[in-house]
């Protein structure tokens, strides 16, 4: 009978162990599931923002439009990588309650949240290139609208005028004006390669 006696008293603490995390754990849970409900709650407000022509633009990947080939690809691989990561930290997440040590599974579940992080962060940064790449194009198109303008005046002042040497100067600013749209002409050429 003392024997059945401490084979309970082994039970009883072996069950206490595995017990006591699992409470400690569940104001985690709760409270992550509460996170989760609070997060869900405020995607599902966000689309009253959007028209339904910039919802489909964006579903149907329009932002990546202006991207350039090699980004494009990037973007996408980064995008599944986080989709995998995040499918895998809800797996993770529901796995904790039921595991003997919740640390290593919270220190595996942060890390992965720091990848998707960073590959945000990497998503981001094309972005903001692509932009600047478009702004320095719009700039540069901006710029040779009013060149090409300057030269419709030059060539209306070089017919009108009947001095030589004005004539020669005229032509100079002329080709120093070509010159210079033909050098952004080049640049957006460049800017567009992919």
């Amino acid at each position: 009978m003392p024997a059945h006696n401490s084979q309970g008293k082994n039970n009883h603490p072996a069950k206490k162990q595995i017990q006591d995390p699992v409470m400690i754990k569940a104001p985690a849970i709760n409270q992550k599931k509460e996170q989760v409900a609070q997060m869900e709650k405020e995607v599902v407000s966000l689309p009253k923002n959007f028209s339904s022509t910039e919802r489909s633009k964006f579903y149907a990947g329009h932002d990546r439009l202006d991207l350039q080939g090699n980004s494009v690809q990037r973007v996408r691989e980064l995008h599944e990588e986080n989709d995998h990561l995040q499918r895998e930290i809800s797996s993770k997440e529901t796995d904790i309650v039921e595991c003997s040590d919740p640390l290593s599974i919270l220190a595996d579940i942060e890390h992965r949240k720091i990848i998707i992080a960073r590959n945000t962060g990497e998503i981001l940064k094309i972005y903001l290139k692509n932009e600047e790449r478009l702004k320095r194009i719009k700039d540069l198109e901006a710029k040779n609208q009013r060149i090409q303008k300057e030269m419709m005046d030059i060539q209306g002042r070089f017919i009108t005028t009947k001095d030589l040497e004005e004539k020669t100067t005229i032509a100079s600013e002329f080709f120093i004006l070509k010159s210079e749209m033909e050098q952004n002409l080049e640049e957006i050429q460049e800017l567009n390669k992919n």
